[in-house]
């Protein structure tokens, strides 16, 4: 797959497929139940508005389920980094920035173990996003992480 960005116009298209495991985020699904996949190191977090490339949750969507993968160990130099993972529009404006798991979910206990998958039970979870798309952010609370790897799956309805 390739990207291109069209400095002129400020966009950004893909060519090939866009599977679902990606930095950027993309998007599978049933006939009623979609799911999101981003993957990503501890050097290298999704951010929103960041770039014109990183899968939105649709406005109006409502999340059923987060999950955090957690495929390589997280490590820091303290032993207070937690993670939350929210949404916030591709302005970066925030939605949610622990809405779908929060730091008492993503501790530094529960990311420090390989192969792990960690429920999130953030304020989103459950309900809808709101009136605004919603990019993944994924935080450290202290920012010293040194290693580690990660997916978020985010499995949502969309409401017309």
């Amino acid at each position: 797959m390739t990207f291109e960005i069209d400095a002129k116009r400020g966009v950004a298209n893909h060519y090939g497929v866009r599977t679902t495991n990606g930095k950027f985020g993309a998007e599978a699904c049933d006939e009623l139940v979609k799911w999101a996949v981003w993957d990503f190191k501890y050097n290298d977090l999704p951010a929103a508005g960041t770039n014109n490339l990183q899968f939105s949750i649709p406005a109006n969507a409502t999340i059923i389920s987060a999950e955090l993968i957690v495929d390589t160990a997280f490590t820091s130099t303290s032993t207070t980094t937690d993670l939350t993972i929210g949404l916030a529009t591709s302005a970066g404006v925030e939605i949610d920035l622990d809405g779908l798991i929060t730091a008492a979910n993503a501790t530094q206990t529960t990311i420090a173990v390989a192969n792990s998958v960690i429920t999130g039970s953030g304020a989103l979870v459950g309900k809808g996003i709101g009136s605004a798309a919603g990019e993944l952010v994924v935080t450290p609370t202290v920012d010293d992480l040194t290693a580690g790897a990660g997916r978020v799956v985010v499995k949502f309805v969309y409401n017309k």
